[in-house]
């Protein structure tokens, strides 16, 4: 776990090793901000460029670093075709972020991360604090709605399972009503 201020190799050189192979989740303000960089409906971009009902983005574009194929967003010698819209996942990359006791850490693997691998130019590149990269990245959006996100799904998920225990359904048996 890092705290704010701590330093490291946090910038990018852009060969793109860390868009290709991945698996970037995605919520729903991402989605249209994702579809409003592309200049096309957040319908048009569900259903484009993301999978499972537009909570993935989707990896098939052309197959590169290490025969992994590219973000859907991804343009050989250029980069993110939407920078701007890119979602957390892509703005915290190679860090990590997880909520404890309502606390928030950032990770970092160090030298188990691909890009260090793919881009040994990173290591040479100027060390950021986490605070500073976060900057950069203009993350703190981006870090709010995904808590909100985080936030109403967890609320749904203790109500469907306040339903389910205490209609008594899960005991009843009832799999046609259980799987509605």
């Amino acid at each position: 776990k890092l705290g704010i201020h701590d330093k490291l190799p946090l910038t990018c050189s852009r060969t793109g090793t860390c868009c290709h192979g991945k698996l970037v989740q995605l919520n729903p303000w991402e989605l249209v901000t994702l579809a409003r960089e592309k200049k096309i409906s957040p319908r048009e971009f569900r259903d484009t460029y993301s999978e499972f009902g537009g909570i993935r983005l989707r990896f098939d574009g052309e197959v590169g670093w290490k025969g992994q194929q590219a973000c859907s967003q991804y343009i050989p010698n250029f980069g993110c075709s939407v920078h701007l819209g890119r979602p957390l996942s892509c703005r915290l990359y190679p860090l990590g972020r997880q909520i404890q006791s309502g606390e928030v850490h950032y990770i970092y693997q160090g030298e188990q991360f691909p890009c260090l691998e793919g881009c040994p130019e990173v290591s040479d590149l100027p060390h950021l604090t986490v605070e500073k990269y976060l900057e950069g990245q203009n993350s703190g959006k981006f870090e709010k709605a995904q808590d909100a996100y985080l936030d109403m799904m967890e609320n749904l998920a203790d109500m469907a399972f306040a339903l389910l225990l205490d209609t008594g359904l899960a005991e009843s048996g009832d799999r046609e009503t259980l799987q509605q």
